[in-house]
This record gives structure tokens, sequence and C-alpha cells, in this order.
């Protein structure tokens, strides 16, 4: 057996603790309690200066969701859709004016706008889309890709059925924590909600080519 000095074992022995050093449940669950302040039967408002960029409380509450297995303090399914239903109404105005933004930058202003559901998912679930579909979009299909027609820029709200809560996507990246109970919370997306347009039209540049957007015959 290798001999260690006193002075060397007791620093490794300092080094191992600092390394197998975590944050337990309980730790855990004290850590969120400080972040997260219950105020007029609200929950989950933070009392911490927010981060420049970073939207902490969404992600913060989705956590608070999973510790307590609630969605926005809510138990059962059925008033946890009641909850999604609110959330939805509260994000709509946000959504379609960010999707008629981007009709009017990269469309021409030639963009449909429709908003579809809440409805089933077809598995039991519920999702509503905001979809944005212009006529070159409509006659086109896809090159890259599964040769099927080009689908509309899509921002996805989904609650599965067998989820603690529902999620914010687009039709091909995803998903955010969906924690939305107030206009506040709505107008806090609006950095997603362009995330997820620019993304998806980039999406549909890339399943056909350039010439899918109507502000391209622009360019110089």
């Amino acid at each position: 057996m290798r001999n260690v000095p006193t002075h060397a074992a007791h620093l490794a022995s300092r080094t191992q603790r600092k390394r197998t050093s975590r944050i337990v449940p309980t730790q855990l669950n004290h850590l969120i309690g400080h972040l997260v302040e219950k105020e007029k039967g609200t929950r989950n408002a933070m009392n911490y200066p927010q981060p420049a960029a970073i939207r902490a409380d969404d992600l913060l509450r989705h956590l608070q969701d999973l510790r307590s297995g609630t969605y926005e303090g809510a138990h059962n399914r059925s008033a946890k859709e009641e909850l999604y239903r609110r959330g939805i109404e509260l994000l709509t105005p946000v959504a379609v004016a960010l999707l008629e933004e981007a009709n009017v930058l990269f469309l021409q202003n030639t963009g449909e706008i429709q908003v579809i559901g809440p409805e089933d998912d077809g598995s039991g679930g519920l999702e509503t889309r905001y979809e944005l579909s212009w006529p070159e979009q409509r006659a086109a299909q896809v090159t890259r890709g599964p040769r099927e027609p080009l689908q509309p820029v899509r921002i996805v709200v989904n609650y599965a059925q067998g989820f603690l809560h529902p999620h914010l996507a687009g039709s091909t990246a995803g998903f955010w924590p969906f924690q939305v109970r107030s206009q506040a919370d709505a107008e806090r997306q609006k950095g997603i909600l362009a995330a997820i347009i620019e993304l998806e039209l980039h999406q549909r540049i890339f399943e056909t080519d350039w010439h899918i957007l109507p502000i391209s015959q622009q360019l110089a």
C-alpha cells in the first residue's frame, strides 16, 4: 500500500468531500421556497431580481409544478385544462400580433393567420395551433425530406394526456414551459414566440429554397 503524508491525506479528504457534495431534496425545496412567493391566492410570484435574458420565472414555476405534482396549483386534470384554456386566451393576442409582424416583414402582407383550438390532439390531450400560411407555401412541396405539402409556420401549445402540464413549441422544435396565468405571463413569452417563428420560417426555407418567402423577390 502506498503511504500518503498526513497533510496530503487531509487535502485529499477535503477534495473528496468537495467533489461528492450535492444539493439534497430538502435543500432544493428550501431553495425553491425562497424563490417563490405566494400572495393574494396566486402562487409562484418571484421575489428576486429578474435576469436580463433568461426567463427564470417560467422554469422555476415549472420545477415547482414537478415538485408538487400540480400545474399552477391545480391538482386534477379538469382544473388543469381550465388553466390551460385561460392561458390560451391570454396568449392568443400576443401570438397573433407576432405572426402578423412576420407576415408584414417576410410575406409582404400576403399571409393568413389561423387560430386552431383548443381541440383534442387525437390522443385525449389538448392542442392549440397558431398558423401563418401564404400562397407560395400552400402551393409548395417539400424538396428536402419526405415528399409532402409544405406546412405553414406553427406555434403549438400542447397539453398531452398523461403529462403533468402543457408545453409551448414549434412544429419541429421545443418544448418550453407554458406557465401563463396573467397578461404579464403572456407578454413574457414574446421572446420565445419570436424565436419559434424565426425557426419555423427558416425551416420552410430549408425544406424548399430561399424563394419561398415573398420578401426574397426584393433582395438585390
